[in-house]
């Protein structure tokens, strides 16, 4: 039987815009209106995805994909376990990380790797492992990664260097740690995977090489690793922007705190959500980055800070933090290349973009979209607010993935604008 995940996000928000559509119809002594929904169907893999990211020499994708939490929910088996993978653009993360375990582990084969390992142990360095001796817990349990890692190890990295004997090296112990945790960010980021990654196989992996390079002296280059075949070409356009990939890879979580807090004050928002989202342990160093550079990109946009505080109030997963990186990746998207937006505003908890022309635009990481009651409630109230100054302005719903031809149908039967497919990923 197969764990129950987090109801996403996005389905939480428009369930409570259900339940706020059947308050006000009771509250109103309104008839009841019934009307007949679509079931979320079960998909197959096979028919939606990229015919060579089903399988490859260390994966495969399992058929079934349940679609009920707003996000494709996919199952990846592989020689080095099960990985669950909540949505299109974690499938392909995921995959990425498989590859990613591939190469390290072929890595630490090698006979240099095992000198380097020799080597490590001789090392003055080797002292330090004590401190870093479990950093996949330190880094896969606590979302905040390295930073978490070294303020717990704080402590121990001052007492180190006050042991009465005058002995510099061992005082320099606590910069030494910070250059462990350079070492593996950069060798994650050579390899095209997150460094805050909640996949604790990928995190041993990490730590073993990035131990026997910072400690041992040895040299690794992922560029010599290229993964081949069908699969390495779909993966090879999954890396990160190349502003995320440079603060991911040259600044520690503390700075990376610092810059974003600065970056969410420019843009309006208040001490508290600013302080409420950077610690809100559902977003990791890297998705937490990710979002604020998407926000930042909507320069002259009014309201983000109306954003910031869903994401920093609402958010309690993984799932839910991808949610709000993927959503503000779409509005990022719409500013520059299609419509510039005006401003933010919000129903309920779902960020609205508005456009310059007026134009209402409803912008969602929504992997399957169907004509259920929440999509429904949601199209109704986009309605209502293009209605809301009293004359029609123009209203467009923007979904990542697909949408069904009854939803699709429910849309342009209201006059609203359809758009799937604007972030395709993995899909066909």
């Amino acid at each position: 039987m197969r764990p129950r995940r987090p109801v996403s996000f996005a389905v939480a928000l428009t369930s409570a815009l259900v339940g706020t559509a059947v308050l006000l119809a009771v509250a109103q002594d309104e008839p009841a209106v019934v009307e007949e929904f679509e079931e979320l169907p079960e998909l197959r893999a096979s028919e939606i995805l990229k015919p060579e990211l089903m399988q490859g020499p260390h994966h495969t994708i399992r058929e079934q994909v349940r679609t009920f939490s707003g996000m494709n929910e996919f199952v990846i088996d592989s020689e080095y376990g099960l990985f669950p993978a909540d949505g299109n653009k974690m499938l392909l993360r995921r995959l990425k990380e498989v590859y990613a375990i591939a190469q390290l582990k072929d890595v630490s084969r090698g006979d240099q790797f095992k000198d380097a390992l020799v080597t490590a142990a001789k090392s003055p360095l080797n002292a330090a492992k004590n401190i870093v001796r479990d950093p996949v817990k330190a880094v896969s349990s606590v979302p905040k990664g390295v930073m978490k890692f070294v303020d717990r190890a704080g402590d121990s990295i001052k007492n180190i260097g006050k042991k009465g004997d005058g002995n510099e090296q061992d005082g320099s112990k606590a910069e030494q740690l910070i250059g462990y945790s350079k070492v593996k960010r950069k060798l994650a980021v050579e390899l095209g995977v997150d460094p805050y990654s909640t996949n604790a196989v990928l995190q041993k992996e990490l730590d073993g090489v990035a131990w026997a390079t910072w400690a041992g002296g040895f040299a690794f280059r992922a560029a010599t690793l290229p993964i081949s075949g069908p699969i390495g070409a779909a993966l090879a356009v999954t890396n990160v922007s190349s502003a995320l990939e440079n603060l991911l890879r040259d600044k520690s979580p503390a700075e990376l705190k610092e810059i974003n807090q600065a970056a969410l004050r420019s843009m309006g928002a208040g001490a508290k959500e600013t302080d409420r989202l950077l610690s809100n342990s559902a977003f990791s160093p890297s998705q937490v980055t990710e979002f604020i550079l998407h926000l930042k990109t909507l320069d002259g946009v009014a309201n983000r800070a109306a954003f910031v505080r869903t994401a920093a109030e609402q958010s309690s997963s993984e799932a839910d933090a991808s949610f709000c990186v993927q959503t503000a990746s779409l509005m990022s998207q719409i500013h520059k290349d299609a419509q510039p937006l005006a401003r933010i505003a919000m129903i309920g908890n779902l960020p609205i973009a508005i456009a310059k022309d007026g134009t209402v635009i409803l912008a969602l990481e929504w992997d399957y979209a169907a004509w259920t009651s929440g999509a429904a409630s949601v199209v109704e109230q986009v309605a209502a607010l293009a209605s809301e100054s009293g004359e029609k302005r123009p209203a467009m719903v923007v979904l990542s993935g697909e949408m069904s031809p009854r939803l699709q149908q429910e849309l342009q039967k209201r006059g609203i604008t359809v758009q799937s497919r604007a972030s395709p990923g993995p899909l066909k």
